[in-house]
């Protein structure tokens, strides 16, 4: 067969490794996902590379469950129906050469993807990677929403403009009440996934990454089966989770002070997040509704 590019290096290999057990981390944007990752990335076990997004772009929305239905089920015949593909089978099928494309460069390590906003495909990433783990960043919907309504702070101000114009900063960069409602729906997403996958997703408090380093990444090492090693918990305590407002303003991560947005919140902000957001964030236990100014009677959703 000859090759139409005219180069030997646009073959695809003939043979190739896959990572049996890769990790992916999520939350909502804004809620220490990458700090989490490249925390991992110290560990000898683990290799970090930048956020994937594509993976959503082409099976987010159930796109590839859609597809094999549609086909599977066609009145006439069906390649899939006749061959007995699985819908299990043809999702694992389709990661398979996904996991290839990321292992390649890897080596023997398990690589990790901390895209974001994969909490809304995570049973379609569970079929595509059956042997993969998943760790959610939970962290307290005030902090992440006053954090979405400063991210152009962190970009750089020869940036800042094709950001905008191109489409890269998103509604929740500048819509306060879009920023409410994406804490609340990315959060449901992933702690309703790890709730029906405990053996398979774990939740991590922001908070406790902060605070106890240590301990923390000590329960998320041994939830992956990975060995201890100081490196992870050490890049944590040196660096600090969402650091890029002290790198942005130049202050030193162990004198940043974080703000407390519920102290500087106008009352209309307070009364919209309260009822886009304020259930859920006591259904989690960041918050009293004594806390958000709730009445006691709210009814808190259990998890």
């Amino acid at each position: 067969m000859t090759n139409p590019a005219g180069s030997a290096a646009s073959i695809p290999p003939q043979t190739f490794t896959y990572c049996a057990d890769p990790v992916f981390v999520f939350g909502v944007p804004r809620s220490g996902t990458t700090a989490l990752a490249h925390a991992l990335g110290m560990h000898s076990d683990f290799h970090v590379g930048d956020e994937t997004f594509f993976l959503w772009e082409l099976y987010g929305q159930r796109r590839a469950e859609k597809v094999f239905e549609q086909w599977a089920n066609r009145p006439s015949s069906s390649w899939l129906r006749r061959e007995r593909v699985s819908s299990a089978e043809f999702l694992a099928a389709i990661g398979l050469g996904l996991n290839a494309m990321f292992t390649r460069s890897v080596g023997s390590r398990r690589w990790v993807d901390h895209t974001p906003h994969y909490c809304l495909m995570a049973d379609t990433l569970a079929g595509m990677f059956p042997g993969a783990r998943f760790i959610h960043v939970l962290r307290d919907g005030r902090q992440v929403v006053n954090s979405m309504m400063h991210i152009a702070a962190t970009v750089p101000v020869d940036e800042l403009d094709e950001m905008r114009n191109r489409g890269f900063l998103p509604p929740w960069s500048h819509d306060f009440r879009e920023a409410c409602t994406t804490w609340r729906d990315y959060a449901r997403a992933a702690m309703d996934f790890c709730g029906r996958h405990p053996a398979q997703a774990l939740t991590v408090i922001h908070g406790d990454l902060e605070r106890s380093p240590e301990t923390t990444m000590a329960a998320v090492l041994q939830f992956l089966d990975a060995p201890p090693e100081d490196g992870p918990a050490a890049f944590l305590r040196r660096d600090r989770i969402n650091s890029s407002f002290t790198r942005q303003g130049g202050v030193p991560a162990g004198e940043y002070s974080r703000p407390d947005p519920w102290a500087t919140w106008s009352d209309d902000q307070k009364k919209a997040f309260r009822e886009l957001a304020g259930a859920d964030l006591c259904r989690y236990g960041l918050a009293s509704p004594q806390d958000l100014g709730l009445p006691l009677t709210v009814k808190i959703p259990k998890i």
